[in-house]
């Protein structure tokens, strides 16, 4: 949800069997692959989708938003990999 078109665009070269390209796109988003788990899921994803303004932070019980501290951490790879923030 936080960079649909780049993971569709990694799946379909891999998937056309262009493992070069696929993978010089996998190291492009590595970084937030990563950095989207710096907490337990979904709470980086939900920050991350709220900072594009695509949906409202929340989560319900026994979820949590991310810890402040988290949040500078999902921003810069999102940025990093070319997602609008």
């Amino acid at each position: 949800n936080i960079a649909p078109a780049a993971v569709s665009k990694l799946v379909k070269l891999a998937l056309a069997g262009d493992f070069a390209a696929a993978l010089v796109e996998h190291e492009r988003l590595f970084r937030l692959f990563k950095d989207l788990f710096v907490e337990s899921n979904p709470g980086p994803v939900k920050a991350g989708l709220a900072a594009m303004g695509l949906i409202h932070e929340e989560c319900r019980l026994p979820l949590c938003n991310i810890e402040e501290k988290h949040r500078p951490i999902v921003l810069a790879a999102m940025r990093r990999a070319g997602v609008r923030v």
